[in-house]
């Protein structure tokens, strides 16, 4: 805010900004979640991986024990098969640890390898939301033959290696039927087109690994490993065709949801995949929701909203509307091995936010010592459950989000810095914090009236103006009072200096009065010693030197 006798100026308004500039954690705090965010999705992948890989493995051992002469034939495109993925596998889970050490350090992610036994997952990944050092390794490093390139490369190759392990007719080739659909389900789309954020087309690297955070770019290659498993259990599905091995549909399967992002702009929508882990690409699914649950039963099925889907998946879209938490839980469907109906839970939680950002000016993040500043926080999360702390400063809230902060003189010339929590249900979680400089109140300016700053006057004005007042300048956000507690006057007639005149408080006394009436043209009067104090401490102002025209 401006002084009360002057109107706010733009300089104002933005200076006044800075003392909003807690509104950054908003920011900082939707990436914060979007980051946490990453930790379940990372997490589901592996999980997902983990599982799928067993149920393949589960399929190449029931072929391996099938002791019949078709068999025979299919084992060695098995094995081929099972060689070409696991070194393509190999080596993008070593792309993954080498880009991570890139980030984090090599010394650092061994230390994090010893302790997670030979996994690194993104929750534990310090350089997580580093755009720049992912970007280089991946496309920058030995270009044009950087990395990206090479994995492209050898994705090719791979969906080359495999293709020609299809089963062959009795002319010796693959059906042009079986290859056309082969390339279809294996995925691992390198070709698009693919599309940047202008809309303008990019080739598969830069679209996939161009100014990608870390925690972006390695569960990006998690996601690749799970498509290289889904072409090869595509292709073992083709190769075991026909035989009649007791182990080829999974009798075990988990329910997930994996969303896109937990954290949902108001007006957009959550989109999320539910998929069964470790089940067959060419069996059906249905799959049944209600939002507002934490579990559904069979029971529950006839009021839930139902979803199609083949391929082990289907597509969820909910609306985002209010914001808040939100929740969901459903039944996957699918036809067990032994004809009957299997049922395997799942369920979701996803924040809904409003979307909004804050523009502060990072060098004017200054607390004045001794006055109340006013900041305000504000977070994804209900404003109710922030607090903020300041190390040797006193808070006083005004309102939910809204505190004012005292910050003692002895701090003058140092910074102190602003940390946000969060109550959680199982204690506290830290969201972010801002450092201050901490800056002196500047001094008042000292008037005659309320704007006679000095030069030559007339008896007239004086005596319209028998007081003596400070204000602030105009660039000062605060409307600090200031109250003027003594001063001395002396008069200068004729190049004779009389005795000072002492007065206490800002009123002109009687004697000042009397003086000034009597001067004459050419008198010079000056106000001196000006004392004056407010909540900021005591000060001396400027003297104010006036002639009697």
């Amino acid at each position: 805010m401006g002084a009360t006798n002057c109107p706010e100026t733009p300089r104002q308004k933005m200076i006044g900004m800075m003392y909003l500039v807690y509104l950054a954690l908003l920011a900082l705090n939707v990436s914060k979640d979007i980051l946490d965010a990453f930790n379940v999705v990372d997490d589901t992948l592996t999980k997902s991986n983990i599982s799928v890989t067993a149920a393949i493995n589960s399929k190449y051992a029931a072929l391996e024990a099938d002791t019949t002469a078709k068999a025979k034939i299919a084992q060695e495109a098995a094995n081929q098969l099972k060689a070409y993925s696991t070194e393509l596998i190999d080596y993008v889970q070593g792309l993954r640890i080498d880009m991570i050490k890139y980030v984090d350090g090599e010394a650092n992610v061994e230390q994090v390898l010893k302790e997670t036994g030979g996994s690194i997952p993104v929750k534990d990944i310090e350089g997580k939301d580093d755009f720049d050092k992912p970007t280089y390794f991946m496309l920058e490093e030995n270009a044009p033959n950087h990395r990206a390139k090479q994995l492209r490369e050898k994705i090719e190759a791979y969906k080359s290696n495999i293709l020609t392990l299809l089963p062959k007719n009795k002319e010796g080739k693959i059906s042009p039927d079986v290859l056309e659909k082969a390339k279809k389900d294996i995925g691992l789309d390198l070709e698009g087109p693919f599309y940047n954020a202008e809309g303008a087309t990019e080739d598969w690297e830069n679209h996939n690994f161009n100014h990608l955070v870390t925690a972006g770019s390695v569960i990006l290659l998690s996601k690749i490993i799970g498509e290289i498993r889904t072409a090869e259990n595509v292709v073992l599905q083709a190769i075991t065709t026909g035989l009649e091995t007791k182990e080829l549909a999974f009798d075990q399967a988990v329910g997930r949801a994996i969303p896109k992002s937990q954290i949902v702009f108001s007006g957009s929508k959550y989109e999320s995949d539910i998929v069964v882990a470790a089940f067959s690409s060419t069996e059906a699914i249905d799959v049944y929701y209600m939002m507002g649950k934490d579990s559904l039963t069979q029971n529950d099925i006839p009021n839930a909203q139902h979803l199609a889907g083949t391929g082990g998946q289907v597509h969820l879209e909910l609306p985002a509307g209010g914001t808040g938490s939100q929740k969901f839980a459903g039944l996957i469907k699918i036809k067990g091995t032994d004809g009957e109906d299997k049922y395997f839970p799942f369920k979701d939680t996803y924040q809904v936010i409003q979307p909004s950002a804050t523009i502060a000016a990072d060098k004017m993040n200054v607390l004045y010592a001794g006055i109340p500043n006013p900041v305000s926080v504000a977070g994804s999360v209900d404003a109710n459950t922030l607090s903020v702390s300041i190390s040797g400063c006193t808070l006083k809230s005004t309102g939910v989000g809204h505190y004012d902060v005292t910050v003692p003189t002895s701090l003058i010339g140092k910074k102190v810095t602003a940390s946000v929590t969060a109550k959680t249900g199982d204690g506290s979680k830290s969201m972010g914090s801002t450092e201050f400089r901490v800056k002196k109140v500047p001094d008042p300016t000292s008037y005659l009236g309320a704007n006679i700053w000095g030069g030559k006057r007339s008896k007239s004005e004086l005596m319209a103006n028998p007081f003596i007042s400070a204000r602030m300048g105009e660039d000062f956000a605060y409307d600090l009072k200031w109250t003027i507690n003594s001063y001395r006057v002396t008069f200068i007639t004729k190049g004779i200096e009389g005795a000072p005149k002492a007065c206490s408080g800002g009123a002109f006394s009687a004697d000042v009065k009397s003086a000034i009436q009597s001067a004459g043209a050419g008198t010079v009067i000056i106000f001196s010693d000006i004392k004056a104090s407010s909540i900021a401490g005591p000060r001396t102002l400027r003297d104010i030197t006036i002639r009697i025209k």
